[in-house]
């Protein structure tokens, strides 16, 4: 699906092996984040027409997966079971779209966005030791995030969701941490904060896609 660019090779590495500890011995269970593999498939396209019922029920069993696994980690705290929460409900809703192409591929863009932001929250936790010391990629990739987490409060209102708030609320505190984080020159974990904060933006405007309605672009004041 989407592609998350700018994440340190030490954050993803650490995401795959406390995965790996998370649920041992059970071989129902993936032993790595199941997004951690999630760039290589993205039938829909960018219009979201390329669907196929086929590719349909594959997206609809991966995203089970995940969220499933999701909710089985241990300690999960605010953040991810608002996320998870809401990713859930997201979920039922793309079942629920499966006749209408577009509307499911914004759908299941947003319930893949709400998993991998609950993703990077927890593993920024578990993780926040590791740091490579790469003062200047994190900076840039902060920057990118705050912008991108400017759009929230726009991309809330057009959702409809009747969470808005919340997700706006979650996605400034999940930044404000990432600064904190970058503050203390844990950089890996301020990466991974930042990339979640820019996620539930992603998530937001995905569900206001979906929505079908096509709002005038905001003027500048």
């Amino acid at each position: 699906m989407l592609k998350r660019k700018g994440l340190p090779a030490a954050a993803i590495l650490a995401m795959v092996l406390l995965g790996a500890a998370i649920l041992p011995g059970e071989q129902s269970s993936p032993q790595y984040p199941p997004q951690a593999q999630k760039d290589r498939w993205d039938p829909g396209g960018q219009d979201g027409r390329g669907w196929t019922e086929r590719d349909k029920h594959e997206m609809l069993e991966r995203l089970g997966k995940t969220l499933s696994w999701r909710l089985n980690a241990p300690d999960p705290g605010p953040e991810c079971n608002f996320l998870q929460a809401r990713a859930g409900e997201l979920l039922e809703r793309t079942k629920q779209a499966r006749g209408n192409n577009f509307q499911f591929d914004r759908l299941a863009r947003a319930v893949d966005a709400l998993l991998s932001a609950s993703e990077r929250v927890y593993f920024a936790r578990k993780a926040s030791q590791i740091d490579d010391n790469d003062k200047r990629d994190a900076a840039e990739f902060l920057q990118r995030c705050y912008f991108r987490v400017q759009q929230a409060e726009y991309f809330a209102g057009l959702s409809g969701e009747k969470e808005a708030k919340q997700y706006v609320t979650y996605t400034r505190s999940l930044y404000q941490q990432a600064r904190s984080a970058y503050d203390a020159h844990q950089y890996d974990r301020a990466q991974m904060l930042g990339d979640a904060s820019s996620l539930i933006v992603a998530a937001l405007e995905n569900i206001a896609h979906a929505s079908l309605r096509i709002p005038d672009p905001p003027v500048i004041k």
